[in-house]
């Protein structure tokens, strides 16, 4: 993969998979020169990319940074397969939620200086990976505290093999296959509703563009969780589609800035 001046730790780890999986780290400018720990947001890539697909949004969140408009802090960036849905795939050995949960997040915790409690931990992403920072937030309640979700697609897909409108007729099989693996805990719905009483706490923001293909997923979501009790936030972004740069150039900063309150226990 490509390497930036930002992430001079690019790095493959043996996982479960058998196999080597890429992440890019980035570390704020004073890692190097200060013995603090740092909180670490882990950002999760869309369905169709990898890990590079995160570097510009570590470059925005470097700026944000440098210009004091975040605290500092790490940011991790996993390959999570492509259309994996960040859901382990067992006959295939594709392992995307048992490396990061059981293997990646342990072995930055001991291998960097890191706030080792879920206060520290955030998670986001985009697409699919919006879907995945929400399933892993939802489902692992005491790792994060922590997350932001940008146009998931949330809702269980019905076994006849639907079509968001505008999505490619060659991912047809995809969806088909995906909606018959599509179990209860790889569900927000069904997680949000079964770990509710454990959420107290988790920060969560829902975003949406009023021009995405999934926006009706995003609305049915903050519905649901406004009818069961789920606080949350939710925020539209008028005339934004299905498109990563312009959903964090709108509104990537604020969605930083959403995960600085969960540390707040720690000044207390």
């Amino acid at each position: 993969p490509p390497r930036s001046t930002l992430f001079p730790y690019t790095t493959l780890f043996r996982s479960a998979m058998g196999v080597d999986v890429g992440y890019h780290i980035y570390l704020p400018p004073s890692y190097e020169s200060s013995s603090e720990r740092f909180p670490v947001l882990y950002w999760l890539h869309g369905a169709g990319s990898d890990e590079n697909a995160g570097l510009p949004i570590a470059e925005m969140f470097n700026k944000a940074i440098e210009a004091g408009q975040m605290m500092p802090a790490i940011m991790v960036i996993p390959n999570g397969g492509k259309r994996s849905e960040y859901r382990d795939w067992e006959p295939q050995k594709v392992l995307p939620e048992t490396f990061i949960i059981r293997e990646l997040i342990p072995y930055i915790d001991a291998n960097y200086r890191t706030i080792k409690d879920r206060r520290g931990r955030w998670v986001e992403g985009m697409s699919m990976g919006g879907n995945g920072a929400l399933k892993f937030a939802l489902k692992f309640p005491d790792l994060f505290s922590s997350v932001v979700a940008y146009a998931g697609s949330y809702e269980p897909l019905p076994k006849d093999g639907f079509l968001y409108p505008g999505v490619a007729p060659e991912f047809r099989v995809w969806l088909q296959t995906l909606a018959q693996w599509y179990i209860a805990d790889h569900d927000p719905f069904e997680l949000a509703k079964f770990n509710r009483y454990r959420l107290n706490g988790l920060r969560i923001r829902l975003v949406a563009g009023t021009m995405d293909v999934a926006l009706k997923d995003s609305e049915a979501l903050h519905k649901y969780f406004q009818d069961i009790g789920i606080v949350h936030e939710y925020s539209l972004y008028l005339g934004i589609a299905h498109n990563q740069i312009a959903y964090y150039e709108r509104g990537g900063v604020e969605g930083f800035r959403f995960h600085l309150p969960a540390l707040e226990p720690a000044k207390k």
